[in-house]
């Protein structure tokens, strides 16, 4: 007996170490709970796709490990990724109005079920419009009026779908400026938002999300505006021809003429349909003059020849913080 025993216990230990080899590597969590579609998340990047545009879909979850899952990704019913751990896959997005349907099939380790995700893409993109509704040109400026502290602007959202663009569909607008959302400019339909620029900032980021009542439409731009300095700049008034807008007063100028017409203009300020709120300082010599009954034009008949006059224009907005400006000339008589 003595002789047998210490062979039976070699052979048990030995039957163990194969059953060791032989158990599944996986832990309890893995091999006795299934996951349920709910605890799988996808995210996109960015969330609102534009047209030719590089997205990348993620998957994440906490219930398994997604790392040892097999993973399945087909568009339009094409694999084009699959294998073990593949969570993220990335492509370039088609023109405007094309839908790309995303299918995720998961496999998770020790599960017998596949849990499947469905991801609808359409590219969107939406453009904002802006304009300066108070700021100052005089007539016959070609360029944009360009908005001033203080100044009232407004922004348009253009949706570049088909379905806008054709008059059908409906739409609901998210407006932000500098990340804060405004909620009286948001809502249904609201595709304008007027604002006024801020004082102490040098510009402004106004954001709209657009999105279709029925999901189908999600878009998102983001632009800055910047503030501009507004301007005085002199032109010469022609008895026959009106003011020579094409032609500014430079810093010195000669006067040929027995009377000459100074005509100021107040670039970019919030001088539309707002003139009251403005103090013209009109100087000669640096001595103040009494306000010409139009406020932006001086006429002066010098008495003799020779010499000159110093002439200078100051104009504050009185309801305006930062909305002063000045400019003087040297007018040779």
């Amino acid at each position: 007996m003595n002789k047998v025993r210490p062979i039976i216990i070699k052979l048990f230990f030995v039957g163990f170490l194969i059953l060791g080899i032989n158990y599944p590597l996986l832990s309890s969590a893995e091999s006795q709970i299934e996951v349920q579609e709910n605890e799988i998340i996808v995210e996109t990047s960015p969330n609102n796709p534009q047209p030719y545009q590089d997205v990348t879909i993620n998957l994440s979850g906490f219930a398994t490990d997604l790392n040892k899952a097999i993973i399945t990704w087909q568009i339009d019913s094409k694999t084009v990724l699959a294998g073990i751990g593949k969570t993220n896959y990335s492509f370039k997005t088609e023109g405007p109005d094309t839908v790309n349907i995303i299918d995720i099939n998961i496999k998770p380790v020790g599960s017998m079920s596949v849990i499947s995700k469905k991801i609808r893409i359409v590219p969107t993109e939406v453009e904002i419009m802006w304009e300066s509704i108070n700021g100052y040109t005089p007539p016959f400026y070609k360029g944009k009026t360009l908005p001033a502290s203080g100044g009232k602007i407004k922004a348009v959202a253009i949706p570049n779908t088909k379905t806008i663009r054709s008059g059908t569909g409906s739409m609901s607008y998210t407006w932000k400026n500098n990340d804060e959302t405004n909620l009286e400019a948001s809502g249904y339909n609201k595709n304008s938002y007027t604002f006024k620029n801020s004082l102490f900032e040098d510009k402004s980021e106004i954001t709209v999300i657009a999105s279709s009542i029925n999901g189908d439409y999600g878009a998102e731009r983001t632009i800055q505006i910047p503030m501009y300095k507004p301007g005085l700049i002199f032109y010469k008034k022609s008895p026959t021809e009106g003011v020579l807008y094409n032609l500014a007063l430079n810093k010195e100028s000669i006067m040929q003429e027995d009377e000459i017409t100074i005509v100021a203009e107040p670039y970019f300020t919030s001088f539309l349909n707002n003139e009251n709120n403005f103090i013209f300082s009109w100087k000669i010599n640096n001595n103040i003059i009494q306000t010409p009954a139009k406020k932006n034009e001086l006429t002066m008949r010098p008495t003799s020849r020779g010499g000159y006059a110093n002439v200078s224009l100051t104009i504050e907005n009185t309801k305006e913080l930062f909305q002063k400006i000045s400019n003087s000339l040297r007018l040779n008589l």
